[in-house]
């Protein structure tokens, strides 16, 4: 049986305060103490995969978008993604912006805890590892989720700008989209061509401020 875990980040606000931390903690509300299960929370914000409230969608729906539930992102935002794959200035063809978007929805990291990779990999799973987003280059993998190292803001603008959601990188077809990858329309925003180079963020990548030594895994700040 194939082993799954999907995770839509969330940040909730608790009508309460925690006055401890432990495995079970106790949490004061209006001078009562509770172990949270009768403690309200409003959710205030989301992000499963990184970039598509900013990047993707119009500032006007961001509120809606935070306070939403995944499983309807498909169809709340899906065309929403699509329209802005298609406008200006990225441009893309329609059958890519279809892609993009059933690639990006629902948004949760997705990990398959049947691959023995042992590294996770941005879009692993949707892409069949497809994508090779690793900061040093490293292939990706069908574990999906997000690893340190995985250079997510270069992956959402390369899915919008650059080729990342065509048939030139998915030569196969992938686990969670029915229609294969579409081909390349030539319309990239990479720098060819005296197109502006919208791909990438221009941040170098480099371990610093990052370690594998112990939790939680960051360094001193840079």
């Amino acid at each position: 049986m194939s082993r799954f875990l999907s995770i839509a980040g969330t940040l909730a606000l608790a009508l309460a305060t925690l006055s401890a931390c432990s495995n079970d903690p106790t949490v004061s509300s209006s001078g009562a103490q509770t172990n949270g299960s009768n403690v309200n929370f409003i959710e205030i914000d989301r992000i499963g995969k990184p970039g598509i409230k900013e990047l993707y969608l119009p500032y006007g729906t961001h509120a809606a978008y935070n306070l939403g539930k995944p499983a309807n992102d498909p169809t709340a935002y899906g065309p929403a993604i699509s329209s802005f794959v298609t406008s200006a200035p990225a441009g893309r063809s329609a059958a890519i912006a279809s892609y993009v978007a059933d690639l990006l929805t629902p948004d949760a990291l997705i990990a398959n805890f049947d691959d023995t990779s042992g590294r996770a990999s941005y879009l692993g799973w949707e892409t069949g590892g497809q994508l090779a987003v690793d900061c040093n280059g490293l292939p990706g993998t069908t574990f999906g989720g997000r690893a340190l190292n995985d250079d997510v803001v270069d992956a959402m603008l390369g899915l919008a700008f650059g080729n990342l959601a065509t048939s030139t990188v998915l030569t196969a077809t992938t686990p969670n989209v029915s229609a294969s990858p579409p081909p390349d329309d030539g319309n990239e925003k990479n720098g060819a061509n005296g197109t502006p180079n919208l791909t990438n963020e221009n941040v170098a990548c480099g371990t610093r401020g990052i370690t594998t030594l112990q939790f939680p895994y960051l360094g001193s700040p840079v």
